[in-house]
């Protein structure tokens, strides 16, 4: 029995599409689960599932990405991480939710980044995986070619760069530095579990590089000290800027979608521990 469902919630500028747990836990401080990319909430289902059995968990698609409308943007004006800070929150006003847990990883971390410094008296504690400090060439070749701009052709030209993308993400890091000394140490997925992470991908085609140029131009740096919550964060760099942070050498390395059994629930528990003491 699945302890998730789906659900809808309207914003001005369109919808969010998110996840929630099927029965709300009384009593307790919701969880909210900001997913990396590129990706989207569908990808975190085994976690979601795991830390819905003893806790309210609501994991929406940050906007621009997976079921969630596109944030309002023309070339002159893009969208940057605030806005999708926003946006979060005032999806969390829709629901009623005035303080909150939060993790967040990669893409989501930054955004949970912004929550914690700009509204620090709704959240509680935070939770930040993957934190990635990254300065000169290195930089510059990650924003340029992570996730670029993709747009739809008649031809389907865009179809087989996604595809081809999401195999190789799994494959190497960064994706685009295909060499020996880039590659994972782990397998594909599985062909189900492909499709399933493909079709998110498809889904966000034209509006996901919007969040990730916004990651790129975002100060991290500048922001990490800023925050007051009691955080547990993966990540020596930011852990040194963060005041009191707790370090997270994390039990899963990869999604929990391709991870196994034991990795999701160690991982779940190291979030539950943080949230528990």
């Amino acid at each position: 029995m699945s302890h998730v469902k789906r659900a809808f919630a309207d914003l001005d500028e369109g919808q969010v599409h998110y996840w929630i747990s099927s029965a709300q836990i009384q009593n307790s401080t919701p969880l909210v689960v900001l997913h990396p990319g590129p990706g989207t909430a569908r990808i975190q289902l085994p976690l979601l599932e795991a830390l819905s059995k003893t806790r309210t968990v609501i994991a929406p698609d940050i906007m621009g990405m997976g079921d969630s409308s596109a944030p309002p943007h023309d070339e002159s004006n893009p969208p940057e991480i605030p806005y999708y800070a926003d946006a979060v929150l005032r999806f969390l006003d829709t629901l009623g939710v005035d303080n909150f847990d939060l993790y967040g990883s990669s893409l989501g971390g930054r955004v949970s980044m912004d929550i914690a410094v700009s509204h620090p008296k709704r959240l509680r504690r935070l939770m930040l995986g993957q934190v990635k400090i990254m300065h000169g060439q290195s930089h510059v070749d990650m924003a340029n070619q992570h996730a670029p701009k993709v747009t739809p052709d008649q031809s389907g030209v865009y179809v087989q760069f996604l595809w081809s993308r999401l195999r190789d993400l799994y494959t190497y890091f960064p994706w685009f530095k295909r060499k020996v000394k880039n590659m994972r140490k782990t397998s594909l997925p599985s062909a189900g579990l492909m499709h399933i992470a493909f079709i998110e991908q498809i889904k966000m085609a034209a509006t996901a590089h919007l969040a990730f140029a916004a990651y790129y131009r975002y100060p991290v740096e500048d922001k990490l000290p800023r925050i007051k919550a009691k955080t547990m964060v993966c990540g020596e760099d930011a852990l040194a800027l963060i005041p009191d942070a707790t370090e997270w050498i994390p039990a899963m390395t990869r999604d929990p979608l391709t991870a196994t059994a034991k990795e999701v629930s160690d991982y779940a528990a190291q979030i539950e521990d943080f949230l528990d003491n």
